[in-house]
């Protein structure tokens, strides 16, 4: 029987072997297990579409990624501080390739009535943002036709910044937040990653026709951090 540290470092072994190499060998036999679903095995399918995980970020719709993900998830809807309306799925414990994760989709919002969202919404939450969120979990079932956006993906295991280079390569800009944290983007991947060496890391992946939309958000998030430690 393993002692716990004995598996902590087992634990290490493995999930090393996950972003090195993509394939482990099992202690229980010599056989190699391929993995897929790993965070860097992206396809840019076209500008407007994204794959990863399994799912088609432009094409997949929030019922179809329930299947593939197969996980209870959390529905939300925000209304934002400019008065738009944004969509949010919340998966808190999903495995992919044995990896365990949180995944946040964040859905098309096209078409929705506030009004309407408004009358069949939970208790509202006024966040530091000053957006406000509204739960809406009553209205999953009709909710399940709305196509994915975009995807963060944030690992429950902290990852060093070492493999992420390895696995993905140099980033094409990188900026940074303070000390601890900086954002490395990926334009042509349609991906931004948040290294974090207090924290953990997240990976957010969307359409490449809408990264700009994305970068926006992260320098948005320096200025108010600046904003903040001054």
């Amino acid at each position: 029987m393993f002692k716990p540290l004995t598996l902590l470092i087992v634990s290490a072994i493995f999930f090393s072997a996950y972003w090195f190499y993509g394939k482990i060998t099992t202690p229980q036999s010599d056989k190699t297990v391929r993995v897929t679903n790993l965070p860097w095995q992206i396809t840019v399918t076209d500008p407007q579409m994204l794959h990863v995980f399994d799912l088609d970020i432009g094409k997949t719709t929030l019922g179809q990624a329930v299947n593939i993900l197969k996980s209870e998830y959390e529905l939300a809807w925000f209304e934002n501080d400019d008065q738009s309306i944004s969509l949010e799925a919340y998966f808190l414990r999903v495995s992919l390739s044995g990896l365990r994760a949180k995944v946040i989709l964040e859905l098309d919002s096209k078409g929705l009535d506030m009004d309407y969202l408004k009358k069949n919404s939970g208790k509202p939450e006024i966040l530091p943002s000053r957006a406000i969120k509204y739960p809406l979990d009553d209205l999953a079932q009709i909710m399940s036709n709305k196509i994915i956006k975009s995807l963060t993906y944030i690992p429950k295991s902290s990852v060093e910044p070492e493999l992420l280079k390895d696995r993905f390569g140099p980033a094409d800009e990188v900026i940074t937040i303070n000390k601890n944290s900086e954002f490395w983007l990926y334009p042509q991947k349609g991906l931004v990653m948040t290294i974090n060496t207090k924290g953990k890391e997240a990976f957010q992946y969307i359409p490449i026709t809408d990264f700009e939309r994305l970068k926006k958000s992260v320098q948005l998030t320096v200025e108010q951090s600046t904003k903040q430690s001054k």
